[in-house]
């Protein structure tokens, strides 16, 4: 225990160091200069700023899933308000408060991407830290509405891999089966890794490895004709 509280301590202060040591970085290779920034280094920092925006704004809007074009507005109406009152605090303050309303009503949802649903490769996981449906984490709840969403029958086996420091605990894992079977998908089946390895082999390899096992097996066996003999013991 005393260990682990270090080892934390020891991450916080060099995370800490790190940050400080960039942000003193400019002050001390300009302090000679009476802290006036070359033309090059102002000219970097206003083309620097629109770009980050920029992505961050691409990154935001990439990451979700529409369900209708109005929710656009929240972006629209920063940039009205921007280019209207030239007030940045009135301008992200309300795309805020309209893009919260949006989401709390349900005018989008995550992207997921393909739902995977065999024993190969199931997207739905259980951790120690949860669920996740491909590498995100997702309120159990919701799970059988997002597999409506992506009309999976109620008749399809749901594979749920385990992860496998979760395996000592699968009270959470059973539990979500009750969940999904009260929602209609009553033939969930839990997978471990190592069971969802075998299923990846191919049939070209299962066959290969039949014939090698009739292989072992006709070596084994007695030739036509000759009966098998059991030598006793003395103690027989």
């Amino acid at each position: 225990m005393k260990g682990e509280i270090l080892y934390m301590l020891g991450i916080v202060a060099v995370g800490f160091l790190v940050n400080y040591a960039l942000r003193a970085l400019p002050f001390v290779l300009f302090a000679s200069r009476d802290r006036e920034l070359p033309k090059w280094v102002s000219r970097f920092g206003d083309l620097v700023s629109p770009v980050i925006i920029a992505a961050l704004i691409f990154y935001s809007y990439s990451g979700l899933q529409w369900k209708t074009a109005w929710p656009y507005l929240a972006g629209s109406l920063v940039v009205a308000l921007q280019i209207w009152r030239r007030n940045a605090l009135l301008s992200i303050v309300a795309g805020t408060v309209l893009y919260m309303c949006l989401v709390c009503t349900g005018c989008f949802s995550p992207d997921y991407g393909d739902i995977v649903l065999d024993a190969a490769h199931p997207s739905i996981r259980y951790s120690s830290q949860g669920f996740l449906i491909g590498e995100r984490y997702v309120d159990p709840r919701k799970v059988p509405s997002i597999l409506e969403s992506y009309d999976v029958p109620h008749d399809r086996v749901i594979h749920i891999l385990i992860d496998e420091e979760a395996e000592r605990d699968l009270k959470p894992a059973r539990a979500f089966m009750g969940l999904l079977a009260h929602d209609g998908y009553r033939r969930s089946v839990l997978v471990s890794k190592k069971r969802a390895e075998s299923h990846v082999r191919t049939e070209e390899e299962m066959a290969l490895e039949r014939q090698q096992r009739a292989t072992q097996s006709s070596r084994h066996a007695s030739p036509p004709g000759k009966c098998k003999i059991r030598y006793k013991g003395a103690s027989d």
